[in-house]
């Protein structure tokens, strides 16, 4: 009797304890719930913002055709299933509803886009191209390539060529050489040049597409655009929260097991990648700079 007496209190405290535990993890849970539910307040303009009249689509673009040196943005085999998927050049085209093909990233796109609720993007479906199973074509292939292409209206083709400051391996003469040969016999009238992202801790090892640009051959004919992709990412981890970041420093993955919840809301996917969102932003803040009237 003074056995069963002694134990009541002890299973009750038991209990409590049961409870209390039980109810922290619920609450934890819907607030987690909530939370991923809840959208972070984005102050940024984007192109979708701006009065229709400045989208007019006076000089559309049907196709996407990249080329040059992707660096970095090529090593991606995990980025589908760890932030999102989709680099700044996917956002762009499938805001401009134009076709795709990467020669530098070695995939083109099959379909537009698709949903992905993991995602606060849509995620396109993307093809690898047959040399090298798809890695990005060596410089010479990739001009090849462009050759054999012949598209119908070649002012609806928008040329995009990428610049790595960091690569050891593609020299100025050798890109420079390539856009010119591009130039001079496909008949293109626009060409943009741009730096692919960079770790802003690693500084550039040679040249940039601003200097690129001055090798280029001079023709009023052709509309030739350059963008400072990593200046526009400086400033929008500087200026994260109008964005709706919470995390401009620290990376969203730090090993294969140990990654957040909430990929949208980290400026950087991997160390010295960045997330969804920052490709994203770089591709509106491109459209807002150079493609207004190209936006469908």
């Amino acid at each position: 009797m003074i056995h069963l007496l002694s134990s009541k209190p002890e299973l009750t405290a038991h209990r409590r304890l049961l409870l209390l535990t039980l109810s922290a993890l619920l609450i934890s849970l819907l607030a987690t719930y909530s939370t991923f539910q809840t959208p972070d307040p984005i102050y940024a303009k984007t192109f979708r913002d701006l009065p229709s009249q400045q989208t007019n689509n006076t000089r559309p673009i049907a196709r996407i055709v990249v080329f040059g040196d992707a660096g970095r943005e090529t090593d991606d085999k995990n980025r589908s299933k760890l932030c999102g998927g989709n680099l700044w050049i996917d956002h762009l085209a499938e805001s401009l509803k134009a076709t795709l093909v990467s020669y530098a990233h070695g995939y083109t796109v099959k379909k537009k886009s698709f949903p992905d609720r993991q995602f606060l993007f849509t995620r396109v479906e993307r093809v690898k191209m047959p040399l090298g199973n798809g890695r990005p074509m060596p410089l010479d292939q990739q001009i090849k390539s462009i050759f054999a292409q012949n598209p119908s209206d070649s002012s609806q083709v928008l040329y995009v060529l990428l610049v790595d400051p960091t690569s050891k391996t593609t020299t100025i003469e050798m890109l420079s050489k390539a856009a010119n040969e591009i130039l001079l016999t496909k008949q293109i009238s626009r060409l943009l040049i741009l730096d692919t992202p960079l770790p802003f801790s690693k500084e550039p090892a040679g040249f940039d597409s601003l200097q690129l640009s001055n090798y280029l051959v001079n023709d009023p004919r052709i509309e030739l655009m350059t963008y400072d992709s990593n200046g526009f990412l400086r400033y929008m981890q500087e200026n994260y929260y109008k964005y709706g970041l919470r995390h401009p420093e620290n990376p969203c993955v730090y090993t294969q097991r140990i990654k957040c919840s909430r990929p949208e809301r980290f400026f950087w996917c991997q160390a010295g990648k960045i997330g969804d969102k920052a490709h994203y932003f770089m591709a509106d803040d491109i459209i807002q700079k150079h493609f207004l009237s190209s936006v469908p």
